[in-house]
């Protein structure tokens, strides 16, 4: 009888051990696939992050009959921003992240409308729009950086912070201003001492869009020592690098 019952109770110990390494395997197994499950879950969001194409869209200001302020009898405003526009592309495309449309790419006539209708079916990421200062006498220098309000909000906007509305409008004036504010850090490595701040304006190219939006007024034609800057195709590569660098921050 003690034998027998020895006996039965080695038999059940040895199942209980092979049962409880049955049991591990599979704990380990399942904890293991979890595992790999959770590393294919983050690989494909990582996947989706890096393919992400953000949309930026460079609206290089006049062209065609609107040549906007002279700075030679043979070079405008137009021709400024179309070549600062142009060479910012070039730079852009070295991104894989980044797809970039101008609202002009030749010396064209646009009206503000047609670049308002392009811009609203485009609903890029940012909009950066590019433009030559002009007129305070010849001592006003150096660039500005407008952003837009996107207009006050409502008492009912502000007490309803679900409201879309309200929240792409947030959206759009925060990322204006983070812009800005990394378009002028750029800038004025460029241009040390030249920045004339950030300054708050409704711009018309976007007037009525919820785009996160900015203007660039990169010197005075008005100023001889910024025209002759202006009209160099060294310094306009140079701001188009400064401008390039700044997207890749905000998009970073």
């Amino acid at each position: 009888m003690n034998v027998d019952k020895q006996s039965d109770s080695a038999i059940s110990k040895r199942e209980f051990k092979t049962g409880e390494i049955m049991f591990n395997k599979k704990t380990i197994l399942a904890m293991l696939s979890i595992s790999f499950l959770a590393l294919m879950i983050c690989g494909i969001m990582d996947l989706s992050a890096a393919e992400k194409k953000h949309i930026i869209v460079i609206d290089p200001a006049h062209g065609g009959q609107e040549a906007g302020i002279k700075l030679t009898d043979s070079a405008a405003e137009k021709d400024i921003t179309l070549a600062v526009a142009l060479s910012l592309k070039k730079e852009l495309t070295k991104e894989k992240n980044v797809d970039v449309i101008l609202t002009r790419d030749s010396d064209k006539t646009i009206s503000l409308e047609d670049r308002k209708k392009n811009i609203e079916k485009i609903k890029p990421d940012l909009l950066l729009s590019l433009h030559v200062n002009g007129g305070f006498g010849k001592n006003a220098e150096g660039f500005e950086v407008y952003y837009p309000e996107f207009g006050e909000d409502t008492n009912k906007e502000k007490k309803t912070a679900k409201d879309d509305k309200f929240q792409l409008k947030s959206k759009c004036q925060n990322d204006s201003l983070k812009m800005a504010k990394i378009i002028q850090e750029n800038l004025n490595n460029l241009f040390p001492r030249r920045g004339r701040g950030l300054r708050k304006a409704d711009l018309p190219v976007t007037d009525g869009l919820l785009v996160p939006s900015l203007t660039v007024e990169m010197s005075f034609a008005t100023n001889p020592e910024d025209k002759k800057k202006l009209l160099s195709s060294k310094t306009q590569g140079e701001i188009s690098q400064s401008l390039a660098k700044s997207v890749r921050t905000f998009f970073r």
